[in-house]
């Protein structure tokens, strides 16, 4: 039975470091010339943690996606699948993709567990009030197609992805409605655009002469109009 996923994972990179564990950002990308991605957790208390990852096929990083299944028990590992963080320490899991060389761009869930572990030697009220904090933490892994297209089409604020794989796009300039910029430093907009989608600029005047707008593809900055 396929799952739903709750909520929805935008163009914006969101950090988790409100929680115990901070686990980075939402949204982490595998690019076409790489087939591994470094995560770097940080317990950010005082107390030992326990921390788990389970990943999971998904049809769409979209809130209307769902759990599909792997084309093969090895499609995609991680190493370690958990362990244990003391306190204030940071370690690295390590996510391989194994999967099919194709044209296609995938998609993963990725769900970290963060528990308490059990100590003796930690009795104090707070400590212990802290300890018993569970939860589970889903972030986004697109796994870019091997076999990668890059193609967009832009015209009057509107960026079109024309290719097989994603890309974000920043834009940063005079506001529309010059009530949005309060620090006189203009409008700035960042947008995940998936393959066949597109993207209107809302709040950036595209016809401004110090409006700005790209394209992060990867590692490399594209810039789109100036």
């Amino acid at each position: 039975m396929r799952s739903k996923i709750t909520g929805l994972i935008t163009g914006l990179f969101v950090s988790t470091s409100c929680l115990a564990v901070n686990v980075g950002d939402i949204t982490s990308i595998i690019n076409a010339d790489k087939n591994f991605l470094a995560k770097e957790i940080e317990n950010t208390t005082e107390v030992a943690r326990f921390v788990g990852l389970k990943v999971y096929r998904l049809s769409s990083p979209m809130s209307d996606g769902e759990i599909i299944p792997m084309t093969s028990k090895t499609e995609i590992l991680s190493t370690p699948s958990g362990l244990v963080l003391p306190g204030s320490a940071k370690d690295i899991f390590k996510i391989i993709y194994q999967g099919p060389q194709d044209d296609q761009e995938r998609y993963y869930r990725l769900s970290w567990i963060d528990a308490p572990v059990a100590n003796a030697g930690e009795d104090t009220a707070s400590k212990g009030g802290q300890a018993t904090t569970s939860a589970q933490i889903n972030t986004i892994l697109v796994v870019a197609p091997r076999k990668e297209k890059f193609d967009f089409s832009y015209a009057n604020g509107t960026l079109t992805n024309t290719g097989n794989v994603s890309f974000r796009v920043v834009a940063a300039g005079k506001c529309l409605d010059q009530s949005k910029d309060i620090d006189g430093k203009g409008c700035r907009e960042r947008y995940y655009v998936m393959p066949s989608k597109s993207i209107t600029l809302k709040h950036t005047d595209v016809k401004a002469d110090r409006t700005h707008i790209g394209i992060w593809h990867g590692e490399k900055y594209i810039n789109v109009a100036r």
